[in-house]
């Protein structure tokens, strides 16, 4: 009997401690993945973004996004047409101040317009 508990005790203290080290290590990848450093946000915005999980996560998606749309271009009138279209979402997002919604919608938006632009990309591709 006391190997049987020693045994689930000893299980449930390792499966608590492997869900903590995947927290750590979640949040150790976000701050990494996020287009600015959290350690040194100025922004209101960014500090309400590096405060909120599901704004880092928007903040990653909306990044990856970015970067893919980026290296698909070829010309460098169309990285320098995207890079202006990011600082004008990055300017509606830093207006949005301390409001989450604001910024979650900023987010959703830009998202939304990037993987429309590269589906389209894609599909002009393969013809």
């Amino acid at each position: 009997m006391t190997d049987t508990f020693t045994l689930r005790f000893a299980a449930a203290i390792s499966a608590t401690a492997l869900a903590a080290l995947a927290v750590l290590a979640a949040q150790a990848g976000r701050a990494n993945a996020q287009e600015f450093d959290c350690r040194r946000a100025g922004m209101a915005s960014e500090r309400t973004i590096c405060r909120s999980d599901v704004l880092g996560a928007l903040d990653e998606k909306m990044s990856g996004l970015y970067a893919e749309l980026k290296q698909s271009y070829g010309r460098r009138s169309e990285r320098d047409q995207l890079k202006r279209y990011q600082r004008q979402f990055l300017a509606a997002r830093n207006d949005c101040g301390r409001d989450t919604e604001c910024i979650k919608g900023a987010y959703l938006d830009q998202i939304g317009v990037l993987q429309a632009q590269i589906e389209r990309n894609n599909r002009l591709s393969e013809r």
